[in-house]
Formats: structure tokens, C-alpha cells, sequence
């Protein structure tokens, strides 16, 4: 079974020192967050947490970009905070180099990997094979996630 894609909100230490380290999605409004301009959940004027994105914060920033390793430069430049797939985010909070924020809502799971074929014959070896290569690599537990500490 694979999982959707997990997010985490995130910043610098040089960035959490300066500004705090905000706790609840309420206080992410008095804060510089760097929005991703190709989602409407992870976007320039909110970010969504909960179940099925059903909060939806307002959130500013000075910075916004369609491209999550930009956003993820400028975090790690100190310029703000990031609320983005872990697979861009792995290796640096692994590093230290970003914080993952602990908040009282949960961060939205985006859909995962989905495999497609015609539901009236059982699918080629090659594509079983397949199949099962993404189960085994990527699920439950993708290489991006493992040694992670991921708030509660």
C-alpha cells in the first residue's frame, strides 16, 4: 500500500531564532510563509491543514515561486517559512538546516502514487512487476521519510 505524499511546515533555524517558532496555523499569519503558486492548498494566500485540507489559514509572504527547490532556497536563505512535501525537505531537516514546525493541526496529506490499467484483464507481467517494485521501494515508508523526525 502507498501512502499519500506527507508536508511539513518548515524554516531555518537562522529564520525560527529571528521571527519565533510559531505553534498554532493561526500564528503562520504574522509570519513571512513562501508560497507555491501551482497549489491552491499550498499557495500564496493560504495554506491548508486537516483532514482533506478542511483548514484553510490566510497566510503572506514576500516571496512566491512555482518551483518547490526555489522555495526551498529561499528557506533555507532564512527568508521564511515552507509548507512542502517532505521528498523536497528530507535531506535538510535531516541536516539541520530546516526546522520542522509543530502545530496543533495536522498537515494535509497529498495523493500518492496511483498505478492505472484496465480493471477487465489482469495487468502484463511487466506492469505486475512494476507495480509491485513501487510497493516495495516507495511504501509504506518512502526512502525521503526514513530517519526522519516528523512532528506528531
Amino acid at each position: 500500500m502507498l501512502r499519500g505524499l506527507l508536508l511539513l511546515v518548515a524554516g531555518s533555524p537562522t529564520y525560527l531564532n529571528e521571527w519565533g517558532t510559531p505553534r498554532t496555523v493561526v500564528e503562520l499569519s504574522s509570519h513571512n510563509c513562501l508560497g507555491y503558486t501551482l497549489s491552491s492548498a499550498l499557495g500564496p494566500q493560504r495554506w491548508s491543514f486537516g483532514v482533506a485540507g478542511s483548514v484553510a489559514v490566510p497566510i503572506r509572504g514576500n516571496f512566491q515561486a512555482s518551483n518547490g527547490d526555489a522555495l526551498v532556497a529561499a528557506a533555507l536563505a532564512g527568508q521564511g517559512l515552507i509548507y512542502l512535501p517532505t521528498f523536497l525537505l528530507g535531506d535538510d531537516l535531516r541536516a539541520g538546516r530546516l526546522v520542522a514546525l509543530t502545530l496543533e493541526q495536522p498537515a494535509m496529506e497529498l495523493p500518492g502514487v496511483f498505478a492505472v490499467y484496465a480493471s477487465n484483464r489482469r495487468p502484463p507481467a511487466k506492469v505486475r512487476a512494476f507495480i509491485d517494485f513501487l510497493v516495495q521501494r516507495f511504501g509504506p515508508n518512502p526512502p525521503w521519510d526514513r530517519d526522519l523526525d516528523l512532528p506528531a
